[in-house]
């Protein structure tokens, strides 16, 4: 019987080629996810049929390929169609794309001190275990679909956040926790506390906050804060979460963009960092305030940064402000991508992202 399958398959695939050559229509990734349903099966069969499998998956593809490019044309027509085609380019231009460049800096615009006390990371194996995933979630196309009608559906009632908790998408990736450690420069056992501030999901800390021995989340949407609370993180109030508090490490990973007042947060952070303790911090430059609860959408308090910049001038109008403002003394920085998993249209997204590792000094006349 599984041998009359495979025959059967090999048909489909054929007529699928030559379909392709006659309607113009994009079927190559659609026969990505027809031989991955096929290999689902063939999973469950003996060994050698599975390798039987393999081979004949391979013979068709190249029969596919020079099927395909008889045709002078390659113009999807259906919707779907396009979507996959253009996928396809996107997933492709991703492969090819040096991810090491996510990483570098133009040192000739930097200032001593800011050269000195930057940290060159490259992308490492956790790193690209992320990406991986990424790839393969994105190719999941009837749950990629799904979450398109959920969020056309629940928009009208919830927030992106809320709808991305409940669904359980969209998690974020900053740092490794051999990329965290580097530049936290964290060579003890496990001690003292973290909290994450607007932690979302808690995938961006979760990555290293088990570096401390305990970890605390602030949270405003209530699906995030669920999920939270799934992940072992005690919840604190959103206002009140800094009072009579001491917390070793002090977290806000891409927030002073997406909060209202970044100022007062600062102030708040200052107060409660414990020490010896240190804020870690991470801003997406260019810095383009967006705040999703406010109506809007622009914050009471605006850092005094400017996006007609580079990224390293953006870098040094941001030190500054916090040296020279916010009464904080710069340890460490580094560049670093600001990744996020991807939908029906790319496996992954990202954006400049700049991190830094402060320490609490003196506080400055206000």
């Amino acid at each position: 019987m599984n041998h009359t399958l495979l025959l059967l398959c090999s048909l489909m695939l054929q007529c699928c080629a030559l379909s392709e050559k006659h309607l113009n229509v994009c079927l190559r990734i659609d026969l990505f996810f027809y031989a991955k349903d096929c290999q689902a099966f063939f999973l469950r069969s003996s060994q050698s049929e599975h390798t039987s499998y393999k081979r004949f998956l391979l013979e068709e593809l190249i029969l596919q390929d020079k099927m395909s490019s008889e045709s002078s044309f390659y113009r999807p027509r259906s919707a779907l169609a396009r979507a996959l085609c253009e996928k396809q380019n996107n997933d492709r231009y991703l492969q090819e794309l040096d991810q090491n460049e996510w990483y570098r800096v133009n040192r000739d615009r930097l200032s001593p001190e800011l050269q000195q006390k930057f940290v060159q990371l490259h992308p490492d194996e956790e790193t690209k275990q992320f990406l991986s995933a990424s790839i393969e979630k994105s190719s999941w196309v009837w749950t990629q679909i799904w979450y398109l009608l959920a969020k056309a559906v629940l928009k009208r009632f919830w927030s992106i956040t809320d709808i991305n908790g409940w669904l359980g998408r969209g998690s974020m990736f900053v740092l490794s926790e051999a990329q965290a450690r580097n530049l936290l420069k964290w060579t003890r056992k496990q001690a003292g506390r973290l909290v994450d501030l607007g932690a979302g999901d808690g995938e961006v800390s979760r990555r290293f906050a088990h570096i401390y021995s305990d970890k605390y989340a602030t949270e405003i949407s209530w699906s995030m804060r669920k999920t939270l609370a799934k992940k072992g993180y005690t919840l604190l109030d959103v206002d009140e979460w800094w009072r009579d508090q001491q917390f070793d490490c002090v977290c806000m990973m891409n927030l002073l963009d997406r909060c209202s007042k970044p100022k007062t947060m600062l102030k708040q952070a200052r107060a409660a960092i414990a020490p010896g303790g240190v804020l870690l911090v991470a801003l997406v430059l260019p810095y383009k305030p967006y705040v999703e609860a406010t109506s809007d959408h622009k914050p009471e308090e605006r850092l005094p940064i400017y996006d007609c910049c580079e990224f390293e001038d953006q870098v040094t109008a941001f030190v500054s402000f916090m040296e020279k403002e916010a009464g904080y003394e710069l340890v460490s920085w580094t560049r670093t991508p600001y990744l996020c998993e991807g939908d029906f249209a790319q496996a992954y997204y990202w954006l400049d992202d700049s991190v830094y590792v402060f320490k609490p000094k003196a506080i400055p006349s206000e």
